[in-house]
């Protein structure tokens, strides 16, 4: 119920927004992306990807594709497809966006790192336990670069990529 509640006054505010600032505005946009993952988070997934993918053609409009905000709609898109298991699609966005972000922020920035994660985990859920590996390989790669050896998360991802190895 507290869920339903959340997405109702998210609802109001995206509302007030669009009424006091206009529907392109910064912080309309913001609110809208909040009220889509207040969706996702409720469990109404239809709603929070179609709210996404207008949300990034919005963006896009208004600040360009290559904005970072544009780019962090991209990636939330990617992980809502994700959530939902459609793992097809969270592929297409990634993708696309991994290359975009690459460009734009560099390697070793948090949100390529993420996509990066997020990919190889919707290849392995579709059933490329080989992409998956790969894609982790390139994480490995990218997380050398800006942590210790020794870090939990390199650990991790060790880890993971020699059971993805085993799994294929």
């Amino acid at each position: 119920m507290a869920r339903m509640d959340s997405v109702r006054e998210l609802e109001e505010l995206v509302a007030a927004r669009r009424a006091a600032l206009g529907a392109d505005h910064p912080d309309t946009l913001s609110a809208r992306g909040a009220l889509a993952e207040g969706r996702a988070h409720a469990g109404d997934f239809r709603r929070a990807v179609t709210e996404f993918r207008t949300l990034v053609e919005d963006r896009t409009e208004a600040a360009g594709a290559e904005h970072p905000d544009t780019l962090g709609v991209r990636l939330d898109l990617a992980k809502v497809l994700g959530a939902a298991a459609r793992h097809t699609e969270a592929i297409g966005v990634c993708e696309p966006l991994l290359r975009d972000q690459l460009r734009v922020l560099g390697p070793e920035h948090p949100d390529v790192l993420e996509t990066r994660q997020l990919l190889a985990s919707v290849r392995y859920a579709a059933g490329d336990a080989a992409g998956a590996a790969g894609e982790l390989e390139r994480l490995l790669a990218a997380l050398s670069r800006v942590l210790m050896p020794s870090h939990h998360r390199i650990t991790r991802v060790k880890r993971d990529i020699e059971f993805l190895k085993r799994a294929v």
